[in-house]
């Protein structure tokens, strides 16, 4: 079934049932804060009393993670700076990641000694205040030069009740490279470690994520070429197996390549990979046309499928899988990433401070039942909108409300309403929820709710967490932020 539904039809009924499916609560506080003006990077969690949100950035080479935590009200209750001591520059210190599982918050810290010709991780806990506690071991890596010292990776089970922990030893040449890997529950508190490899593959493995299922499975998804076309490889090491696997996820169509994707681990154990196909060119210019999606899921890792849209979109980016029983949603959008180009005496002046313009433009919705089969297309119009390093608020926002799928994000206040015109071109936040059959309410507008006609927030969908039928949403100035939940 293909659902290509446009702006013309769901104005038409916006205003009958604007409000009718999400209702949206203003957290009760504000706290001072002033986001950085180019694309921080970001993490967020969510257990029984609290949703964290983590924005990362990078100052004199130090990762500094501002964690802010709201109750369940929306009640912004921290808002705090997590730094450790750095050390000296043969003998350093930085936070690796920040997880949060069902119960603790924890800080990961890699150390790594000259000295010693070791690097190691410990993780500290970090209360609700921010307040950071002591090392606790998790396990260490010997080196024998400082410059190739292994690394570490982190990940949390989708029932954040355990995490994963895999350290890459320091590769050696001609050798497949070994392992260390650990799993502690929602406390930290190890409960199983050991060693493994992946024999046949003498290369280093470029690690570009990591993800661990419920029962134990561990995931490495790298990336290698075919010529100048770049695609992920999926290590799989199942839980309770003497054995590793490792699968080249490519589309089955020579003419293909696989173009941008998501990963996320199901309620079921298994890895899905989602994303977009574009056409192989031995030459191209200008956008790239999109020319449907493609899947993988680890249970079935032969199968690579492909599925074609009606005709080509462009410039099509993967941002999330939402899981809504027995359908899943891949959520992209039309987004373009552009260099700007520097004088030479900028250049001089600041070599690694670079400027992108970026443009967002309608988002892009596929729905796949759990055995793997496409249900339907839906592009969901919004206007398109430009902006220069910082886009925050251009984002989508999405997760599950009232067993729907929701879509949270800013559109153009002029599409929705024509009583003001000096301020149709501000920022409206809208949400439209989409049910697993394909159809879709009428977008809600929170112009009264959220004061929009007159306040200086603005919100920031790239700042959100989904969890039990919310969505927690940022939103702010350039001197404070607050919460949103719309449910």
């Amino acid at each position: 079934m293909k659902n290509f539904i446009t702006a013309c039809c769901l104005l038409a009924v916006a205003s009958m049932s604007a409000h009718a499916q999400v209702t949206v609560t203003t957290g009760a506080n504000t706290q001072p804060f002033k986001l950085e003006k180019k694309q921080p990077s970001f993490n967020a969690f969510s257990n029984a009393s609290a949703d964290y949100f983590f924005i990362k950035r990078v100052q004199n080479f130090e990762n500094i993670n501002t964690m802010i935590v709201a109750d369940k009200s929306g009640s912004i209750k921290t808002l705090k700076d997590i730094r450790i001591e750095r050390g000296t520059f043969t003998d350093n210190a930085d936070v690796k990641t920040i997880i949060v599982t069902a119960s603790k918050t924890g800080a990961f810290i890699e150390r790594r000694t000259k000295s010693a010709n070791k690097s190691s991780l410990t993780v500290r806990t970090v209360d609700d205040n921010g307040n950071v506690g002591t090392d606790e071991p998790v396990g260490d890596i010997d080196f024998t030069k400082f410059s190739n010292p292994g690394d570490w990776y982190v990940a949390l089970t989708p029932d954040k009740k355990h995490v994963a922990i895999l350290a890459q030893l320091p590769h050696e040449k001609n050798t497949p490279d070994q392992f260390k890997y650990f799993f502690l529950d929602e406390n930290f508190k190890e409960i199983s470690k050991g060693q493994l490899s992946f024999s046949g593959d003498t290369k280093k493995i470029p690690v570009f994520n990591f993800l661990a299922s419920d029962k134990g499975d561990l995931y490495l998804i790298a990336e290698e070429f075919d010529n100048s076309y770049k695609y992920p490889v999926v290590y799989k090491v199942a839980a309770g197996a003497t054995g590793t696997s490792i699968y080249q996820v490519t589309a089955p169509d020579p003419s293909l390549r696989n173009y941008s994707y998501t990963a996320s681990v199901n309620s079921a154990g298994d890895l899905i990979l989602a994303g977009y196909t574009q056409q192989k060119r031995t030459f191209s210019a200008g956008d790239v046309a999109t020319m449907g999606t493609w899947l993988f899921n680890s249970s079935k890792p032969t199968q690579v499928k492909t599925f074609p849209f009606d005709k080509p979109i462009i410039t099509l980016t993967a941002r999330n899988i939402v899981y809504n029983g027995d359908t899943f949603f891949l959520v992209g959008e039309q987004y373009k990433e552009d260099k700007e180009a520097s004088s030479m005496a900028a250049m001089q002046r600041a070599p690694f401070d670079e400027n992108f313009t970026y443009t967002h433009g309608d988002i892009q919705v596929t729905a796949f039942s759990n055995d793997g089969a496409k249900k339907f297309d839906i592009t969901v119009s919004r206007n398109k909108w430009t902006a220069s390093n910082f886009d925050e608020s251009l984002m989508v926002a999405s997760g599950t409300i009232n067993n729907k799928l929701a879509l949270v994000f800013n559109d153009q206040y002029g599409k929705y309403f024509n009583d003001y015109r000096e301020i149709k071109n501000y920022k409206l936040p809208v949400a439209v929820l989409i049910n697993n059959d394909g159809l879709m309410d009428a977008p809600a507008n929170f112009v009264k709710e959220l004061n929009s006609r007159s306040s200086y927030y603005t919100l920031y969908p790239q700042f959100f967490n989904a969890n039990n039928g919310r969505v927690t949403v940022l939103m702010g100035t350039n001197e404070g932020i607050k919460t949103e939940i719309f449910k």
